[in-house]
C-alpha cells in the first residue's frame, strides 16, 4: 500500500501506524544503531507501481525505515513523497548481492545497496 506523504495527516499517520507499528522510541534507535538506510538506487518495481516512480531517464532511489511490525521504503516522484508500507507477516526479503524486497506479490529491487549492516539488521529484525 502506498500513502503520499508530502504533507502531513492525521489519517494517514494512523493507517500506516495501524499497519506496521509506530515509529522505534529514541531508545531503541540508540540500541539500534539507526533504524533508517542510506539511500538506494532502485532497479527494479511491480509494474503496477511504475507510475510512482520517476520515468526511465531519470534514476529513482528510495530508503528504508524499520517499523516493529514491519517496514516503510520513502521514495520522492516529482514534488511528491510516498511511503510504501510492507507489513511484516507478508514481507518477503531476498538478499544475493542485490536487495530485493516482496510483499502481496508486489517488489522492489535495489542494485549493490552498499548498506550491508543495515540490511544485516533489518534481516535479523524481521525473520
Amino acid at each position: 500500500m502506498i500513502f503520499n506523504t508530502s504533507y502531513s495527516d492525521k489519517k494517514t499517520t494512523r493507517e500506516i501506524n495501524t499497519a506496521v507499528g509506530p515509529p522505534f522510541s529514541w531508545k531503541d534507535r540508540w540500541k539500534m544503531k539507526g533504524i533508517g538506510s542510506r539511500r538506494m538506487t532502485v532497479s527494479k518495481i511491480s509494474e503496477e507501481y511504475k507510475d510512482y516512480m520517476n520515468a526511465d531517464h531519470y534514476i529513482s532511489t528510495a530508503n528504508i525505515e524499520l517499523r516493529p511490525k514491519g517496514l516503510i521504503i520513502h521514495f520522492r516522484h516529482k514534488l511528491q513523497a510516498y511511503s510504501w508500507i510492507m507489513p511484516r507477516d507478508s514481507l518477503k526479503i531476498i538478499y544475493d548481492g542485490a536487495l530485493k524486497l516482496e510483499n502481496d506479490g508486489r517488489f522492489i529491487q535495489f542494485n549493490e545497496p552498499g548498506n550491508e549492516k543495515f540490511i544485516d539488521q533489518m534481516i535479523q529484525l524481521y525473520r
